[in-house]
């Protein structure tokens, strides 16, 4: 059954969400006043990312929740999601079996069918964001099952739409969640691309997958060399979407190390067991795809995957290999732990070939980059136009981006004694900079691009706001965002 079907006759909960300014409306609502009794309405209540819970005092009387958006002033549309993913949390640890949400309390007087519509998507989001959990390898043992949502005239086209856009939206972010959240033994490079052909079956998308001699052919050296100590081997995944030829071709390519231990390079962190997630960039363009498709967007969209798992044994990639790219570019592997790059490398050259106008990588790259933003911001580099468009795309899911530089005296850095360029800085910092240009060098100049590394928020350590703990799916809804609303 639909999250979203009718609800019956019985209402178990009624959950307001409110302004701080708003919050005394509430008590003047039909009926609303009556069920609240003498309860006080505190100015706390509607303070960001508060939930207040009135539980009703008779048999078969509502409870009245309050969910707090703070300051009107401040509003983000983000702040909606924050608050949808915090009450739906509550509402699965008190077991509603369904809720019944009205903005009438937060809209007031600006009450529209376009704003009623806006909250309505937001929420439907940010409540199945909020209560996602990656439990599919516990014995599952009484789990409270997420409560169904309804919502004023949902019955009327418009906020029937609004409703599907939100689980849309959610889905895409949910499927990038559970790719990136996989372990290794449960992910491997071929498995991925499995999984991308079930999910996007029937549904116009053409998908090939380039293995064994096809990335011989093709020339993915990249591809190969990283790959080439696993037993389980590389490939690269393209996906087409293409259902409108008149407007450029994008490619959105993603970086898929299905498990990085560094190779050779070995990582020497007690527990490397995020580095499942070294494929959150793949899975945010995936997701972005699937965004895509499902809202029925018109297009014209490649996406790029090159997916290997990057492990030690007796004929992995060492240090001092030189590898010799299909745009003639020679790279000395100074360290295989800078991996990404190597496969990243291919697939900018590949976009290039298919005929693509711009390109733009999604990747867990550096950790340089966490160090200069944290972990709530992606770092993003190349041109200053798509940068930016890029910024407001992600701006209203909360998915940061922060343009850094490109400076061109850290090229130096990256010169090799024996190769055109080593994969790995010998200068002192700097390095998300000059990881991003290593990756220039394999941009053909006809070529917009866009690098974005995304190593801070691909996860998140607490379940808060639409946020649950692990894979946070960045990158989904700000890339789907970009290819819909591009003219």
């Amino acid at each position: 059954m639909s999250a979203m079907e009718r609800a019956d006759d019985s209402v178990q909960t009624l959950l307001f969400p409110v302004y701080q300014e708003s919050l005394q409306r509430l008590a003047e609502l039909p009926q609303i006043g009556q069920l609240l009794h003498s309860a006080a309405l505190r100015p706390h209540m509607g303070a960001r990312n508060a939930v207040t819970w009135f539980y009703g005092r008779q048999q078969g009387e509502p409870d009245i929740v309050v969910v707090g958006l703070g300051d009107k002033a401040s509003f983000h549309p983000a702040r909606i999601r924050e608050a949808a993913g915090n009450a739906g949390r509550m509402a699965v640890k008190e077991r509603r079996l369904s809720v019944n949400v009205s903005f009438q309390a937060m809209l007031n007087e600006e009450k529209s069918s376009d704003l009623e519509a806006e909250a309505v998507t937001a929420w439907v989001e940010g409540w199945k964001l909020g209560t996602y959990s990656f439990d599919k390898h516990k014995k599952k043992t009484d789990k409270p099952e997420v409560p169904t949502l309804h919502f004023e005239q949902e019955t009327s086209t418009i906020i029937q739409e609004a409703i599907r856009l939100g689980e849309i939206r959610a889905e895409g972010t949910m499927w990038a969640r559970d790719l990136a959240n996989e372990p290794a033994n449960h992910l491997r490079p071929f498995t991925l691309a499995d999984k991308v052909k079930e999910r996007f079956a029937g549904t116009g998308v053409d998908v090939k997958v380039f293995a064994g001699e096809e990335l011989e052919r093709l020339d993915f050296a990249g591809v190969i060399a990283v790959g080439k100590g696993s037993v389980f081997p590389p490939a690269f995944i393209e996906l087409r979407y293409c259902t409108d030829d008149s407007k450029p071709l994008t490619a959105l390519i993603g970086k898929g190390i299905t498990f990085d231990t560094g190779g050779v390079s070995l990582k020497r962190d007690n527990d490397i067991s995020d580095m499942r997630m070294d494929m959150a960039g793949a899975a945010g363009v995936l997701g972005a795809l699937d965004i895509v498709v499902k809202s029925g967007a018109s297009a014209n969209l490649a996406v790029l995957v090159p997916t290997a798992e990057n492990v030690i044994a007796g004929n992995a990639l060492l240090p001092s290999d030189v590898i010799r790219y299909a745009n003639g570019l020679t790279v000395q592997v100074g360290n295989t732990d800078s991996e990404g790059r190597l496969i990243l490398a291919d697939a900018l050259i590949h976009a290039h070939r298919i005929g693509a106008a711009e390109a733009i990588d999604l990747a867990t790259l550096t950790y340089s980059v966490v160090g200069a933003l944290g972990t709530k911001i992606a770092g993003v580099f190349g041109d200053d136009e798509l940068a930016l468009t890029l910024k407001h795309a992600g701006e209203p899911f909360g998915e940061k981006v922060w343009q850094l530089p490109l400076v061109d005296e850290y090229e130096s850095y990256l010169d090799s004694a024996y190769a055109d360029v080593c994969n790995i800085s010998n200068g002192d910092g700097g390095g998300a900079i000059t990881a991003a240009l290593f990756l220039r060098k394999f941009v053909d100049p006809s070529l917009r691009w866009a690098h974005i590394d995304m190593n801070g928020p691909k996860d998140s350590s607490s379940a808060k706001g639409e946020q649950a703990i692990g894979a946070t799916g960045f990158g989904a809804r700000m890339l789907a965002s970009y290819i819909i609303d591009r003219v």
